[in-house]
């Protein structure tokens, strides 16, 4: 294979299998150069010892002398510190580099699913948006070409405010989750009626999906709790549109 076809395909090739490989060569090539180093660091260490010893034979050629026992167990116990300090070295450094490593492989993987995650939430709130502006468009282009009755112009403007509604929710939902992820929004606690929000939404959707059948139970006739009214309601929203996306018709 040639190197202008093997580029080609190193281009064609996905960001995260790109970073992977990159970082796994890194990677090796760090570990392998500190194991390099420990072992070069050994290396001389037994080089500086077979001085040490040269030395100490040529001061001392007596070697039953007390001093050269003496000498020659400072020489051994010189060459057993740096041996600790060494391998201590090596062994702080592939820690410190493991972990490294570790935390922003994790790190990075992290970004990458969050960066799906909004993609995602991006395509989703697109065709969301989309939805009542089509309903919007549909009612005004009715309005516009025929001579209707003034009960179905009625029915078409309140059809095209309830659009116009529900687009002002996605809207502030959208800017709902963008100030909790930054925790910039207050939290305000008031009392809400669990019970007359889920009436409300429930009346919403079956003015909005006519042919849609939906029923509600609900155990008692009001729930008061102390919370924000504006995330209740996107709570129960979302329940709401998936039960109507994922439940049969």
């Amino acid at each position: 294979m040639d190197l202008n076809r093997r580029k080609g395909l190193i281009l064609l090739l996905p960001a995260p299998m790109k970073f992977t490989i990159a970082y796994t060569l890194l990677f090796v090539y760090i570990i392998l150069a500190i194991l390099f180093w420990g072992y070069s660091l050994r290396k001389q260490n037994s080089i500086v010892y077979g001085l040490e010893m040269e030395k100490l034979h040529l001061l001392y050629p007596d070697s039953t002398t007390a001093v050269y026992k003496t000498e020659l167990a400072k020489v051994e116990d010189h060459k057993k510190r740096r041996t600790k300090q060494f391998w201590g070295e090596e062994t702080t450094f592939l820690f410190v580099i493991l972990l490294s490593a570790g935390v922003v492989y994790f790190a990075y993987f992290k970004q990458l699913q969050l960066s799906r995650l909004q993609k995602n939430f991006m395509l989703s709130v697109t065709h969301e948006l989309k939805t009542p502006l089509a309903g919007i468009k549909l009612n005004m282009q009715t309005l516009e070409r025929h001579n209707l009755d003034g009960l179905t112009q009625q029915k078409l403007i309140k059809s095209s405010v309830e659009e116009t509604n529900r687009l002002n929710d996605l809207c502030n939902n959208i800017l709902i989750a963008t100030q909790l992820e930054d925790n910039k929004r207050a939290v305000y606690s008031e009392e809400v009626d669990l019970v007359k929000l889920a009436d409300d939404l429930v009346e919403e959707m079956r003015n909005r999906y006519p042919n849609l059948q939906i029923r509600t139970h609900f155990d008692v006739s009001s729930a008061v709790i102390e919370g924000d009214k504006t995330l209740w309601k996107l709570v129960l929203s979302n329940l709401a549109e998936n039960a109507r996306k994922y439940s049969p018709a």
